[in-house]
């Protein structure tokens, strides 16, 4: 008889690796021998109006109604002992209750968790709600059986900000990638002299130190091509940044792409020979494993967990944004092959699946 594993997904959102996940785990766990039973949510919305990485009204209503199904298969006694449930974002108000359920049922059931970030983190979005979060994300990592992370500075991170019963317990496995299907979605290209910026245009990300760089890089190599990308509406969360960036768009100095399909972005990625962030928050770093899957130069910060993501090539950290700077023009002169970096997140569902307690 096959085990049963409760996935509990992320919203599917297309301009988020959400909508990745919703159909990489199931196939995976299906792969691994699972019987996989997917609950689903109802969502308010499929774009972020009020949030950065999901839309909070929307979420909270695509969770409670996770919750509530989860709920009734519980009372339908449909829920085995020792049946799996796998939560995709461990930051799920409302996880306290499927443990709850569990135990007072007399069911014991494994419950196992991606968590992401979190108000531990300064420069997180949930950062504002630590005086009471903390409470809450304590008790997430003592509910759960395993709680797998993206990086070891993210672990790390969270060790040094909350108590944790069992640090074993904190699996450092990478988050999911897959490396054939992204190179499938964009089919044959070519490089072009290109930078891009493709972090997310919030404050955390630092994009006004590229929008700095922007002046200098057209002076030394005029004909670069530079652009910022964004699958929303506008590039820039605040009026000022959004403000500076049209002005050098303006002045023909780079290109603002926006509300773009993954398929364009992965596009004009794929044709970057360079991507730089200037990030203050990450404990992983989608946007430089995207970028090396297609031999884009990731330009990144010694700092947080990007040097873990570019496997501590020195070619692509720098300590100082002189440095920064230097390692774009040096990058631009003799690009490295880097694809072999991202490939490692290829085995990570795997990783997690090898951690379950069968």
């Amino acid at each position: 008889m096959k085990k049963r594993i409760f996935y509990i997904p992320i919203e599917p959102l297309e301009e988020r690796y959400t909508e990745q996940w919703y159909r990489w785990f199931p196939q995976e766990f299906e792969k691994a021998g699972f019987e996989v039973i997917v609950i689903e949510g109802r969502s308010l919305t499929d774009k972020i109006e009020t949030g950065e990485f999901l839309d909070v009204n929307s979420t909270l209503s695509y969770k409670a109604s996770q919750l509530e199904t989860i709920g009734k298969l519980f009372y339908q006694k449909k829920i085995k002992p020792n049946d799996i449930f796998f939560i995709a974002d461990l930051e799920f108000w409302g996880i306290e209750s499927l443990r709850y359920l569990s135990v007072l049922n007399k069911i014991p059931v494994k419950i196992y968790g991606f968590l992401h970030a979190g108000s531990y983190d300064k420069e997180d979005f949930m950062a504002p709600c630590e005086r009471f979060a903390w409470h809450f994300e304590e008790g997430w990592l003592e509910i759960c059986d395993k709680v797998f992370v993206g990086s070891n500075y993210h672990k790390q991170l969270i060790l040094s900000k909350r108590f944790c019963f069992g640090p074993e317990k904190i699996i450092v496995t990478g988050n999911p990638w897959n490396t054939k299907e992204a190179l499938e979605v964009v089919g044959k290209y070519k490089k072009k002299n290109q930078i891009i910026h493709s972090n997310l245009p919030d404050w955390r990300k630092r994009p006004n130190i590229f929008l700095n760089f922007v002046p200098i890089i057209k002076r030394k190599y005029s004909k670069v091509k530079i652009v910022l990308t964004t699958s929303r509406k506008r590039w820039g969360r605040e009026d000022w940044l959004w403000m500076t960036a049209k002005e050098l768009e303006r002045r023909k100095m780079l290109e603002i792409k926006e509300n773009l399909t993954k398929k364009e972005y992965y596009r004009i990625l794929a044709e970057s020979k360079v991507m730089f962030s200037a990030t203050e928050q990450e404990t992983f770093g989608y946007c430089i494993v995207e970028a090396m899957t297609f031999n884009t130069n990731s330009i990144v910060p010694n700092r947080l967990s990007c040097p873990e993501i570019v496997q501590h090539d020195k070619r692509l950290i720098y300590n100082d944004y002189t440095e920064g700077l230097n390692l774009i023009f040096e990058r631009l002169r003799n690009p490295i092959e880097v694809r072999h970096y991202a490939k490692v997140y290829d085995k990570s569902i795997e990783k997690i699946i090898k951690e379950f307690e069968v």
